[in-house]
């Protein structure tokens, strides 16, 4: 993965994808330590390109993942959107293992972030810094992974107290999967070790959203795509969850939310549990 930024400060390590954090040693440490282990078992074994009638990989992810389009003088591939009533498809790109050329259409988030973006203190100094762009992002464009260290549960929780006990960031993000009828929570915290990622805001009316995808091992990286076209100088901004009220904290630790749009509820959302 080609990734050309770097932190500011010292207090942040840069690292390009996710990492495992702590050991615990607990079933779920466990498993979080065998999937860094561990390899994606399918592959494709196409000449160059893949199509979606013959590639293993697009017929896992119902189809092709990435569209080609002309952006100005250069080709973009944007998101492909295949939810229908009865399920919503994993989106798998192509890995070493396959034997499509590295030009294949379905290898974009393992390619790294794009190369506009920038950091500077949001408009609203309420907010700290924020991830800018200096340059036109259509809609679907894969922009950068939202990476840093893969927590337990009871570390993330662990973490999320401390931050508000001590008057720090929190920058945890727990990504609910739904698969046959269960579902699965994986934690981030790029607080000491992450990427450009982590200086994204939350917005309660976001341009960008975070789609997992899978390549090389079987954890899912946090991308982060556009959802609509953003115009040079504007912020990267997602939606940092869900706003439903729940036992993990309490509405006295609500913080205010300053995103300052039209849809603005007024509060960060909370820290899943």
């Amino acid at each position: 993965m080609i990734d050309s930024y770097a932190h500011a400060t010292f207090d942040v390590m840069y690292v390009s994808e996710n990492i495992p954090g702590p050991t615990e040693e607990t079933l779920e440490g466990s498993d979080i330590a065998r999937n860094f282990n561990s390899q994606l078992t399918h592959c494709c074994t196409c000449n160059d390109k893949c199509l979606q009638d013959c590639c293993e990989c697009l017929k896992i992810s119902g189809g092709a993942n990435y569209t080609l389009i002309q952006n100005h003088t250069k080709g973009v591939y944007i998101m492909n959107r295949k939810n229908n009533v009865t399920c919503t498809y994993p989106v798998i790109e192509c890995s070493e293992l396959c034997r499509c050329s590295d030009n294949c259409g379905n290898r974009l988030v393992q390619k790294g972030p794009i190369n506009s973006l920038y950091v500077k203190p949001s408009e609203n100094k309420l907010k700290g810094l924020g991830l800018y762009t200096n340059t036109y992002i259509p809609k679907g464009s894969f922009i950068c992974e939202y990476a840093g260290e893969v927590l337990t549960k009871s570390q993330a929780m662990s973490r999320y107290h401390y931050n508000e006990k001590h008057g720090r960031m929190n920058y945890i993000f727990c990504l609910n999967e739904h698969v046959a009828g269960k579902t699965t929570q994986m934690y981030i915290d790029p607080s000491s070790f992450g990427n450009i990622g982590r200086y994204i805001n939350h917005s309660c009316e976001p341009n960008c959203e975070i789609v997992p995808v899978r390549f090389y091992y079987p954890l899912p990286r946090l991308a982060v795509f556009s959802l609509l076209d953003i115009q040079p100088e504007s912020e990267i901004t997602f939606d940092y969850g869900s706003d439903d009220i729940n036992n993990c904290v309490s509405e006295v630790t609500r913080k205010l939310c300053y995103c300052s749009s039209n849809k603005c509820k007024g509060f960060m959302p909370y820290l899943p549990c």
